[in-house]
């Protein structure tokens, strides 16, 4: 009975069903997408200050000399690390002479692998970068930041040119654009086998760039890096140093938040008001069944029937309206996850629309109560007096 008066009044709670369903699927889409979208968010907000990526070096203490470098077995194990994206090795030189024809120059050298790319923020202007093929053949390539280009070729394109590194030709197989730190911009960039093999003091490697899969991961990394690199360095404990920058990722975080926030307060300021106008509706269908409330208390109908007649009309509107949204969620995750190109899980989902179905019971239950207990409480006689 109570159901197919809800059918019959249906007009009359459009409004409300609409504002429930709009929020039921807010809550849905933003619950479900919300990881997913965090570290899409993250990892495009990082790329102003690389807030994901760590670098282990040594430090030079009074109190224990070392050797001041790593090997690739350091390497190897950081990149056991769980969260770890990638572990990229760097030798370096602060000057080395370098010329293309009669121009001469003083950049820096730095010997990398291709997982350098995934840990840095320079875009590549023309040509390619350093990959696996150039640092397992040791090949003779190289690429240019963006000083080294200026200087150089005086703003000709360098990419298939052959120049001078020391006293050894590499080829110019690509230039580097966007955001460059200073050494970055005066610096050669070469595979770190080449650098190694051809160069002196480059036989060990001097820092060690980590990028975490996940900015939320990156302070437990970084202890886990510490720890991992005083293991297997045993004298040396206090000449080991993993930077990494807090304050960067604070400035995500409190991006991020700020962003669920306002839309978790906009859905819900959608759904109170959807449980506002539930209430009211009850109230006004009251008001027209006022005689018939007094006639059904006359023919036996205790309070209790009464209560829940009108308690159940409520969840009905609100239940209904929920599988709307519902509906509507599913759908907008699915839009949501092809545009931005994320993974969803169907876990977090399902567990979303469980959630999402019984907060709009309980909604229905709070905004139906005070409704239905006016209702059941009306005196027979009064009622069926009603004009």
């Amino acid at each position: 009975m109570s159901w197919l008066l809800v059918l019959r009044n249906r007009r009359r709670y459009k409004a409300v069903i609409t504002g429930i369903a709009v929020g039921t699927a807010g809550f849905i889409a933003i619950q479900t997408m919300g990881d997913s979208v965090e570290k899409k968010m993250g990892g495009y907000l990082e790329l102003l200050g690389e807030a994901t990526v760590m670098k282990a070096y040594w430090e030079n203490t009074s109190s224990n000399y070392h050797p001041g470098k790593y090997d690739m077995t350091d390497v190897a194990q950081l990149k056991s690390l769980p969260h770890v994206m990638a572990v990229a090795p760097v030798v370096s030189l602060p000057r080395i002479d370098a010329n293309f024809q009669t121009i001469v120059w003083k950049p820096g050298l730095f010997g990398v692998d291709q997982a350098y790319w995934i840990t840095q923020t320079p875009q590549l202007e023309s040509g390619r970068l350093i990959g696996p093929s150039d640092v397992v053949g040791r090949k003779n390539v190289c690429v240019l930041g963006e000083l080294v280009t200026k200087y150089l070729f005086k703003g000709y394109n360098p990419v298939g040119q052959f120049i001078r590194v020391g006293n050894i030709s590499f080829e110019v197989i690509g230039t580097l654009g966007g955001l460059q730190g200073t050494d970055v911009k005066r610096s050669i960039i070469v595979p770190i086998s080449t650098a190694q093999n051809l160069f002196q003091g480059l036989d060990g490697v001097k820092e060690i760039y980590i990028r975490v899969d996940d900015w939320n991961k990156v302070s437990a990394v970084r202890d886990q890096a510490m720890n991992m690199l005083k293991e297997l360095h045993k004298g040396y404990e206090s000449g080991i140093q993993v930077l990494y920058y807090p304050q960067r990722i604070q400035k995500v975080t409190d991006m991020i938040y700020m962003v669920k926030l306002l839309i978790y307060a906009a859905i819900t300021v959608t759904i109170v008001l959807g449980g506002l106008g539930i209430t009211n509706v009850m109230l006004a269908a009251i008001q027209d069944r006022t005689r018939e409330i007094g006639l059904r208390k006359a023919l036996g109908a205790g309070e209790r029937f009464i209560l829940f007649q009108f308690l159940l009309e409520a969840i009905f509107i609100s239940l209904f309206a929920g599988s709307i949204g519902v509906v509507s969620g599913i759908i907008s995750v699915e839009v949501l996850r092809i545009a931005l190109d994320v993974d969803v899980s169907q876990v977090t989902l399902i567990t979303t629309i469980f959630q999402g179905v019984v907060f709009t019971v309980l909604l229905g239950v709070v905004s139906g109560m005070y409704p239905s207990v006016k209702a059941s409480r009306m005196d027979s006689v009064t009622a069926m007096r009603f004009e």
